[in-house]
């Protein structure tokens, strides 16, 4: 199949990453809930839609209009 998470999981077996001990991932959409659910850490933002926010280990206050994203990283120790 195809998906964001069967995606993220190719790009990071060429790259050496392995997903579930080294990769955040941070989403608010249904088709982002496989990735978070394999990431090391999985980030739902603020206004994530449920299923997204079910399968994050962490939600964020923050929405990504408002740089979640890069707060994210910070908070969990990424150098933007």
């Amino acid at each position: 199949g195809c998906s964001k998470g069967h995606g993220v999981k190719k790009l990071c077996e060429a790259l050496g990453v392995a997903v579930s001990e080294e990769l955040l991932a941070l989403g608010d959409a249904e088709n982002d809930a496989g990735m978070l659910e394999d990431a090391a850490i999985g980030v739902a933002v603020g206004n994530a839609c449920p299923m997204a926010m079910d399968a994050a280990d962490f939600i964020m206050r923050e929405c990504h209009e408002e740089g979640g994203a890069g707060l994210a990283m910070e908070l969990f120790g990424f150098d933007a």
